[in-house]
């Protein structure tokens, strides 16, 4: 059964994991600097922001960091689950009451200046300035759209609607439907390229509050009933609107893919 969590519980449980986690990594050998991110950084967390920290530590030991990265967790307080890739570096525990702390381990020799280090960082611990440098030595870097990004998005996003299709038809309306969000996924994408948003967040993070009001409306009005009907009526409305999202990605970006092929694959069912 679902049980009402106090906001006041949450965030003390938060700010609790988050002085474990400091106080745990500050005393490991090898850490070179903590610093967190994400909307904790930005101080525009609400009661459910989770905790998203960033480990730099020295090269010889980063693998074994990563190694155990699900491990270090586990030992605190309050510990639940993990949520892992393979072959990343970093993973996503879980804590009661309803917390959640994404940690990230950077190898000090392989960080580089970027412009992701110009968004909001808090440092909690950076006694050498290695965190603090690379922040001054990023301030000055813009962000830009890789033309591989676009390509990529606009290839997996032709993908979602043909195999939304083809799922629709076969009757397998379930999978039909996770498509239909792989879809809006990059519908969104391409409505922050658009309108030359700074990725501050996850695409779909928020995405509410920032989209234009057309993509609001289409994704809004696209969420419907696992039937048949219903979903071939939603993927027609979502496909209209990335048809035209599409032409304008070629027009803003220099693209190499062919827009001809593009616009017959957006037509291939409509």
């Amino acid at each position: 059964m679902m049980t009402s969590i106090k906001h006041h519980d949450l965030e003390r449980a938060r700010n609790d994991l988050l002085a474990t986690a400091l106080g745990w990594f500050r005393k490991e050998r090898g850490v070179l600097g903590i610093f967190l991110g994400g909307s904790l950084a930005a101080e525009s967390a609400d009661t459910y922001s989770d905790i998203d920290l960033r480990i730099v530590v020295e090269p010889e030991h980063h693998p074994h960091f990563v190694e155990v990265r699900r491990e270090i967790p586990a030992q605190w307080p309050g510990f639940l689950f993990n949520e892992w890739l393979p072959n990343t570096h970093h993973c996503v525990s879980h804590f009661r009451p309803f917390g959640k702390i994404d940690i990230f381990y950077y190898n000090a020799h392989k960080l580089t200046p970027s412009p992701w280090y110009r968004l909001p960082i808090k440092i909690l611990y950076d006694p050498q300035g290695t965190v603090i440098d690379l922040v001054k030595r990023s301030r000055e870097l813009p962000f830009t759209v890789d033309e591989s990004e676009v390509d990529r998005s606009i290839s997996k996003g032709l993908a979602a609607y043909h195999e939304t299709y083809r799922r629709a038809e076969r009757g397998e309306l379930f999978y039909a439907q996770t498509l239909l969000d792989e879809l809006r996924h990059h519908m969104m994408q391409a409505d922050d390229w658009l309108h030359d948003r700074s990725p501050e967040t996850t695409v779909m993070a928020n995405f509410e509050n920032r989209a234009s009001e057309e993509a609001v409306m289409v994704l809004a009005n696209s969420y419907c009933p696992c039937e048949y009907e219903a979903i071939l009526a939603a993927l027609m409305s979502l496909v209209r609107a990335y048809r035209k999202q599409v032409l304008a990605l070629h027009q803003k970006f220099p693209l190499s893919r062919s827009l001809q092929n593009d616009v017959e694959a957006l037509d291939v069912v409509a």
